[in-house]
C-alpha cells in the first residue's frame, strides 16, 4: 500500500511538471504573439496618425477652397448685380432718348445700343443665377406662355430667325415667368449660335397630360452622343460656379438653365434623337403647378392729352371722334337742316344735283394707298429692334404706374412685343 502511494505521488509529480512546462511554453508563445500584435498596433497607430494628419491637411485645403469659391461667388454676384443695375440704367436712359428724338438714323443707333444693353443684362443675370441668386424680377400677374417665348426671343441677337408656333392658350404663374423667360432665352441663344445663320429655329408650344411643353428645334449639325450626355447632366441642375473650371471660354448658359429648372420645378431635356430639321431638339416640360388660366384680353386705349393737340388748337376730345369723317379741307361743316315745328311751313326743296367737280371736292372718295416699297436691311433692323420686351421690361414700372384707363399702343410696323416684367431696384437676378 505504501509503495502504491509512492508510485502515485511520483506520477502526479511528473504530470504536474509536464503541465507546468507546457503552460510555460504556451505562455511564451502567447507573449511572443502579443508582442507581435503590439508591434502591428503601433505600426497601424503610426499609419493612422499620418493618415489623420493628411486628412486634416486635405480637409483644411478643401475648406479653404470652399471658402475661396464662396467668396468668389459673392464677388461675382456683386459684380453681376452692379452690371445688371448699370445695364438697366443704360436702358432707361436710352428709352428716354428714344422718346425724345425722332431722327430715324439716331433712333436706329439708339435701338441697337438698347438691344446690346439687353444682352449685357442677360449675361449678368446668368452669372447671378449661377452664383446662387434667383430671378430678380417678379410678375404680379400670370403671363401667357406665348408671351413668355416672345419675351425670350427678344433677348437674343438673331431674334428674326425664331419662328413660334403655338397650339394652346395657357399662362405661367408670375413667380416663375422671369425664370422661364431667361431659361428659354438661353436655349434660343444656344440654338441660333450653333446653327447656320440662314436656317430657322422653330419653337412649338403644345399641351400634354402633365402640363405643357416648349419644343425648340434647330437646323444645325447636331451633337454627338457624348456631348448630349454631358449637356443632359448639366441641364439636370445642381451645377455650381467654380472659377477653376470656367475655362478660357466660359460656358454658362446651360448651367444657368439647369439651376433655374431645379429652383422652379420645370424640366429641360435634350433629345438623343435628331431633330426633324437635322439639328438638336430641346424639350421644356412645365408641370401643371406652374400653369394657370391666362388673363382676359384688354382693349388698348389712347391716352387723352392735356391741352391742345400739336396739329390744331382744340383738345383731342373735341376733335372728330372715331367713325366720323372730317369735313373737306377749306370747307366748314354744313349745319343741320331745320324743319318747322308746325305743319304749315313749306317743305324743304328737293336735293339738287351738284357738279361732278364740286361733288368730288365735297365728298372725296378714299384713294387706295400706294404700295409700300420693300424695306431695306437697316429699316428692317430698326423696326425689328422695337421687338424688345426683354430690353424695355420694367422701365415704365420704374418711372411709376401708368395713368388709369390709358394703355399706349405699340408703334406702327413693329411686331407684337413680348411681356414686360417689372424691374426691382436691386436685381437678384452664356451660351452653352
Amino acid at each position: 500500500m505504501t509503495q502504491w502511494c509512492a508510485t502515485a505521488t511520483g506520477v502526479l509529480a511528473v504530470l504536474s511538471l509536464v503541465a507546468v512546462a507546457r503552460y510555460r511554453a504556451v505562455a511564451r508563445t502567447q507573449r511572443r504573439r502579443l508582442a507581435s500584435q503590439q508591434r502591428q498596433l503601433d505600426s497601424l497607430r503610426e499609419q493612422l496618425d499620418v493618415e489623420l494628419a493628411h486628412r486634416r491637411v486635405e480637409d483644411a485645403a478643401v475648406q479653404q477652397e470652399q471658402d475661396l469659391n464662396a467668396s468668389t461667388q459673392r464677388a461675382f454676384l456683386s459684380v453681376a448685380r452692379r452690371i445688371l443695375v448699370m445695364a438697366h440704367d443704360q436702358q432707361a436712359l436710352l428709352d428716354e432718348m428714344e422718346r425724345t428724338h425722332h431722327d430715324p438714323r439716331l433712333l436706329d443707333g439708339l435701338l441697337k445700343a438698347d438691344h446690346a444693353a439687353a444682352q449685357q443684362a442677360r449675361l449678368a443675370q446668368t452669372l447671378a443665377v449661377l452664383c446662387g441668386a434667383r430671378a430678380g424680377r417678379h410678375w404680379p400677374e400670370p403671363v401667357s406662355l406665348e408671351d413668355v417665348v416672345r419675351g425670350a426671343q427678344s433677348r437674343i441677337l438673331p431674334f428674326q430667325r425664331v419662328v413660334v408656333r403655338s397650339r394652346l392658350e395657357t399662362a405661367v404663374i408670375g413667380a416663375a415667368a422671369e425664370a422661364l423667360i431667361h431659361a428659354v432665352a438661353e436655349l434660343l441663344d444656344n440654338a441660333t449660335r450653333y446653327s447656320p445663320p440662314s436656317t430657322r429655329v422653330f419653337v412649338t408650344l403644345m399641351p400634354v397630360h402633365n402640363g405643357a411643353v416648349i419644343e425648340i428645334d434647330d437646323g444645325g449639325v447636331g451633337m454627338p452622343e457624348q456631348a448630349i450626355e454631358k449637356a443632359s447632366s448639366v441641364l439636370a441642375g445642381g451645377t455650381t460656379l467654380e472659377v477653376s473650371r470656367l475655362g478660357e471660354v466660359p460656358q454658362l448658359g446651360l448651367a444657368a438653365v439647369g439651376r433655374l429648372a431645379q429652383q422652379y420645378g420645370f424640366r429641360v431635356t435634350l433629345s438623343s434623337a435628331p431633330s426633324p430639321y437635322g439639328g438638336v431638339r430641346v424639350v421644356v416640360l412645365l408641370p401643371n403647378t406652374l400653369l394657370t388660366e391666362p388673363l382676359p384680353p384688354t382693349v388698348p386705349t389712347l391716352t387723352e392729352p392735356v391741352g391742345p393737340d400739336r396739329h390744331g388748337g382744340r383738345p383731342r376730345s373735341q376733335q372728330s371722334a372715331p367713325g366720323q369723317l372730317p369735313a373737306a379741307l377749306g370747307e366748314e361743316a354744313a349745319p343741320e337742316p331745320e324743319y318747322p315745328s308746325g305743319g304749315g311751313g313749306t317743305p324743304p326743296p328737293l336735293p339738287r344735283r351738284s357738279h361732278r367737280r364740286d361733288r368730288t371736292a365735297r365728298d372725296p372718295r378714299p384713294v387706295a394707298p400706294a404700295p409700300v416699297p420693300p424695306r431695306s436691311a437697316r429699316e428692317a433692323q430698326t423696326f425689328m429692334s422695337l421687338f424688345q420686351a426683354g430690353t424695355a421690361d420694367g422701365r415704365s414700372a420704374a418711372r411709376g404706374p401708368a395713368q388709369p384707363g390709358s394703355t399706349p399702343l405699340p408703334p406702327p410696323h413693329s411686331p407684337p412685343a413680348g411681356p414686360r416684367p417689372q424691374r426691382s431696384g436691386e436685381p437678384d437676378d452664356h451660351p452653352f
